[in-house]
């Protein structure tokens, strides 16, 4: 049996997501009545959409609305923002989804956090996760389509490191002092996967963002790909592509694939898919094994340009 993913093209942000959501049974499929939902949108920091950085605020207010018409009792938007002293409510569009009724924002960076053990961990054997996070019933995975000078791709896994606390600061000189990739000081429970990266490379980063997602399971994966961001300075400092698309799906592994054809690279060659399917996360990361809804993935991909660690070290760059 395959997987289904729904690609689905158009500016017009309610329609797109309501046909995908059809796809896969409606919301009313993933959201049991009375479930408290947590969506976990990708804000990186505060940009504007259209710069490809962070998620678009009116795909969270669809999602919202379409879990509280299932039937949801709360809506917890939460993210641990990473990007030093900026705060959630400087998001664009934020301070108007949190008035809606039955709506929380919640910043995870002041949240009280408690050790959680990995089961048989590919590197990492526990992370602190805030305590909201591991209460909530049903997560719904809200991703960018980036490129990452680090683990490659930002995606939905990826994803997930927004759910732990930890601000980061741009400090190149302490940065280089410590050997880290990149000119960024990471900040808490994000701070273990830059010290893998540094210490035994790209891929005991991309293992331990699989140990994070088995313990933080994704019940609806989606990536705004409206805007994606590509090349030097990614995924902050990067070049948006406007690309129209929203990537759906329940497993979080076959789209994770998809989101990574979509940006013209080969799902085969990124290990730590696989990994994920051992570890129970998806079923499907091999393209012919993943029936895509909506329109043609060679009729809407585009080939994405690495991003490049040392560009994020000028000073210069935009």
């Amino acid at each position: 049996m395959k997987s289904a993913v729904s690609l689905m093209k158009g500016e017009d942000i309610r329609k797109s997501l309501l046909k995908a959501m059809e796809h896969h049974g409606g919301m009313e499929a993933i959201v049991p009545s009375g479930a408290t939902v947590m969506i976990k949108p990708n804000f990186t920091n505060a940009s504007p959409p259209e710069t490809g950085a962070a998620c678009d605020a009116r795909i969270v207010r669809e999602l919202a609305q379409l879990a509280l018409k299932a039937g949801a009792s709360q809506i917890l938007v939460a993210e641990g923002i990473g990007a030093g002293l900026v705060s959630l409510k400087d998001v664009p569009g934020l301070i108007e989804i949190s008035r809606i009724k039955g709506v929380k924002i919640i910043d995870l960076n002041d949240e009280p956090t408690e050790v959680v053990r990995v089961k048989n961990p590919l590197v990492v054997e526990k992370f602190k996760i805030p305590r909201v996070v591991m209460e909530c019933n049903v997560m719904i995975n809200l991703a960018k389509l980036k490129v990452h000078p680090q683990a490659v791709l930002s995606l939905s896994m990826k994803n997930m490191m927004g759910a732990l606390p930890g601000r980061s600061f741009r400090d190149p000189q302490e940065a280089k002092r410590q050997g880290y990739l990149t000119p960024i000081i990471p900040g808490g429970g994000k701070k273990i996967f830059h010290d893998l990266a540094r210490d035994q490379g790209i891929k005991a980063m991309q293992k331990a963002i699989v140990d994070l997602n088995t313990l933080i399971p994704s019940h609806l994966a989606v990536i705004d790909g409206l805007y994606g961001m590509e090349g030097k300075g990614a995924p902050v400092r990067g070049k948006p592509v406007k690309m129209d698309l929203l990537i759906v799906g329940t497993d979080l592994v076959a789209v994770e694939a998809v989101g990574t054809a979509v940006m013209g690279f080969n799902p085969l060659s990124f290990p730590y898919l696989d990994y994920a399917v051992e570890k129970g996360l998806g079923f499907k990361s091999q393209l012919e094994d993943i029936q895509i809804r909506g329109e043609k993935l060679a009729e809407v991909s585009r080939r994405f340009e690495p991003a490049s660690a040392a560009a994020l070290w000028d000073e210069n760059h935009p």
